[in-house]
């Protein structure tokens, strides 16, 4: 019996791992790798909310080159009926093409070369329930884009409105990556 309610466990598990990894999917399927080694920014927005990027995620992104972050941008969905989510999901992949080409211009006019894994470093998911959206307290329709630090672990470090919290979030994510490393500061403590 013990058994069999082990195996309806693991079941249960099993059934709902899928529905969990794909929260950490980007639009075109790729994982998104948060807490696996490097900082990351997380731009929570819906399409009310498109301007506000436009105007400045891009030049956060640049200016935040030297952290070397991935940058997630996190799409709230729920405003958008469901047999349109398709076509919006069309439309954040057309905008992540867009947007790596501007970022590469904007690099290029600097007089820099472009991070050869820049595809690596910008993911956009589309979140068809706004579950991540309405755990940090962001309502369906909200007019305020929301960013985060997370340090390499995926830990959060720092929150706020953007780009009113820009400077804030700079700051955690240089904080972080200075810190010594807990494993090393375990070594060198042995």
């Amino acid at each position: 019996m013990r058994i069999l309610v082990v195996a309806a466990c693991l079941m249960g598990l099993f059934g709902a791992l899928p529905a969990h990894a794909s929260e950490l999917e980007d639009v075109f399927g790729r994982e998104v790798p948060l807490g696996q080694g490097r900082p990351a920014v997380v731009l929570y927005a819906n399409r009310d909310t498109r301007d506000v990027l436009r105007e400045h995620a891009l030049r956060f992104a640049y200016d935040l080159r030297r952290q070397h972050p991935i940058v997630v941008v996190r799409v709230d969905l729920r405003g958008i009926p469901g047999f349109f989510k398709g076509a919006a999901s069309r439309e954040i992949r057309k905008i992540h093409g867009e947007s790596l080409e501007k970022v590469r211009a904007m690099f290029l006019s600097q007089g820099q070369q472009p991070p050869a894994d820049l595809e690596q470093s910008l993911y956009m998911v589309a979140d068809t329930t706004g579950a991540p959206h309405s755990a940090l307290g962001l309502e369906k329709g909200f007019r305020q884009v929301l960013v985060q630090a997370l340090g390499p672990r995926g830990r959060e470090l720092a929150r706020g409105p953007f780009p009113e919290a820009a400077g804030a979030i700079s700051r955690a994510i240089s904080r972080a990556l200075a810190a010594p490393s807990p494993s090393l500061v375990s070594a060198v403590s042995r």
